[in-house]
């Protein structure tokens, strides 16, 4: 006796509920199973998506929707190169994004509606679906080796303070990815001497202001993968995590805005290597570069290295997209 898939079987168990023309015969039952089998999942995607190229005149843009934003049922991207959607839809950063010059040239406007109940994941499978349908674009992913920054500890240790614990017992940090405050009910920021704000106790942020070429940053409860997403924006480059230090913790931070010189290959970038003490700044001295501050105000430096990282490739991708 032929022994049969655990597919047929079941499509044999349903049968008798299936309306047919006629008896099935095994080989008809297996066909239909492997038929099944077979056959791709619907691919989540947006209701309604309207795609066209931003007008000339636009001089502002505008990227939200999804859950916990202003437009829950609405994906808008208004005046977006194309990379920047890439970069949503596959959760990347710019490093990770290697294509044509326009990809970062070409503009467009996108509304779409977003299903009831869709996740922030779901959203982006959708973006990335309509990518491919509307723009034809194709890519795969490669490691490449790329310039990078390691983060790692000083000499003398980490000069963060651990950030207190609630009540619970529990480490007070801020949300993964969230860098913006979280404040107590009714709470206001009160300005210091310096014209910087000082967070509540209790406040969970991490803020940067620009003061006469000197960049300030507080942060409250923050970890280090919050302070990568910073220099990430600073080097223009990818910071690889090699601290070790996995809590949440407060610090301040006061370097120079100018661009941060780049540490030889294989060194350390010290607050010596720099010639600065790297300590907070005051009206009567120099800001320390990004990496003299590192090292002075946080017991941390940066490392120049080359490593693999994975990056997407752009292979194909149409300048003029299938527009409704």
């Amino acid at each position: 006796m032929r022994k049969l898939s655990f597919a047929t079987k079941i499509l044999l168990a349903v049968a008798p509920t299936m309306a047919v023309a006629g008896p099935i015969s095994i080989g008809e039952v297996e066909a239909r199973a492997a038929q099944a089998q077979q056959a791709p999942p619907t691919a989540p995607a947006f209701e309604v998506a309207s795609v066209k190229p931003t007008p000339p005149s636009a001089t502002s843009g505008r990227y939200t929707g999804g859950p916990g934003t202003d437009s829950p049922t609405r994906f808008i991207a208004t005046n977006g190169p194309l990379s920047l959607l890439l970069l949503k839809a596959y959760d990347l950063k710019s490093y990770q994004i290697v294509g044509p010059p326009s990809i970062n040239r070409d503009r467009y406007d996108i509304f779409a509606n977003i299903p009831p109940g869709a996740t922030a994941a779901q959203i982006h499978v959708m973006l990335r679906n309509l990518l491919v349908e509307r723009f034809g674009l194709a890519v795969h992913r490669e490691k490449r080796n790329l310039s990078v920054y390691e983060l790692v500890v000083a000499k003398g240790g980490p000069k963060m303070k651990e950030a207190p614990k609630t009540p619970n017992g529990e480490q007070d940090r801020a949300a993964p990815g969230s860098g913006t405050a979280m404040r107590p009910p009714g709470a206001k920021l009160i300005l210091g001497k310096d014209g910087i704000p000082v967070p509540p106790p209790g406040t969970r942020v991490m803020m940067a202001f620009p003061v006469n070429g000197v960049m300030r940053v507080t942060a409250r409860g923050q970890t280090v993968e919050e302070l990568i997403r910073l220099l990430e924006r600073e080097v223009d480059r990818p910071v690889v995590d090699r601290t070790g230090l996995t809590g949440a913790y407060d610090f301040d931070l006061s370097y120079a805005m100018h661009t941060a010189p780049e540490a030889p290959a294989g060194a350390a970038a010290s607050a010596e290597s720099f010639g600065q003490s790297g300590s907070l700044t005051t009206a009567s001295e120099p800001a320390p570069t990004l990496f003299g501050a590192l090292q002075g105000q946080l017991g941390l430096r940066l490392e120049s290295n080359k490593v693999p990282v994975e990056v997407l490739v752009v292979d194909k991708v149409n300048r003029k997209p299938i527009e409704n």
